[in-house]
């Protein structure tokens, strides 16, 4: 065991101190911590990629969702804010089968974002193809009018 000492400006006493006891101390606040979490909210994470894109009539948005149905993915959009979710079916593992490593993420991936333009919600065209989720969306053309505001 690796022991060091810290001295006091009291004169010559010694504390001994266990330089990993602070590491130790810290994990188990984070476990105590990590406990009183809800699983649901482990198994979700925003681990996906995705591109957002401009064109003269479009918002287009690209999501790498790959291992997921397109009956997995659910998406809400409002003219300035969109939620992509995905969420695995459940899946068990046969017992007949000697498992030796499970990486695969079984939990949900989600994303909500503030757009950088306003769209149309309700023209939302979708496609999913090889693991590629691409929403496109018409924009709201703005207002090219300025309207006098009178200072009172």
């Amino acid at each position: 065991m690796l022991l060091g000492y810290l001295s006091t400006k009291r004169g010559d006493n010694m504390v001994w101190w266990h330089p990993f006891e602070e590491f130790e101390r810290t994990r188990r606040k984070m476990l105590k911590m990590l406990g009183s979490i809800p699983f649901e909210e482990l198994d979700t994470y925003d681990g996906f990629s995705m591109d957002i894109a401009e064109t003269e009539d479009e918002l287009v948005i690209k999501a790498d969702l790959p291992g997921f149905d397109k009956e997995d993915i659910s998406v809400r959009a409002t003219e300035n804010n969109i939620d992509i979710a995905a969420q695995h079916k459940e899946k068990r593992i046969e017992q007949t089968e000697k498992m030796y490593r499970a990486e695969r993420r079984m939990g949900a991936v989600k994303k909500s974002f503030t757009l950088p333009v306003e769209i149309k919600p309700e023209t939302a065209k979708t496609s999913f193809e090889k693991g590629v989720f691409e929403i496109r969306f018409k924009k709201v053309k703005p207002t090219k009018k300025a309207k006098e505001i009178k200072v009172e």
